[in-house]
């Protein structure tokens, strides 16, 4: 499987801080959970953009249960995406 570009994974963490609806949602598993899954799939040029969204895990929470999530649903269909085609890209 090809790896994210930086210019993907900007995009995509962009696109998840802009959908925060609570200012919680920073620490939040759902969004977290996101992040890593970016880490994992993402080439060694973004690992920085991805530190940014590093916390302690002390400061993790729950999901605070919003209906609907936007960083959890931006993760959800991230996987769909992924689980479809072996290289995810944005348009």
């Amino acid at each position: 499987m090809l790896k994210l570009t930086r210019q993907e994974v900007q995009a995509f963490l962009a696109e998840a801080a802009g959908s925060f609806p609570h200012d919680a949602c920073l620490t939040c598993e759902c969004f977290l959970g996101y992040v890593v899954r970016l880490r994992v799939d993402s080439d060694n040029t973004s690992q920085d953009l991805i530190g940014e969204y590093q916390v302690e895990r002390g400061c993790i929470h729950s999901c605070l249960g919003c209906d609907p999530c936007p960083p959890g649903n931006l993760y959800a269909e991230y996987i769909r995406k992924e689980q479809h085609s072996p290289l995810i890209t944005i348009e």
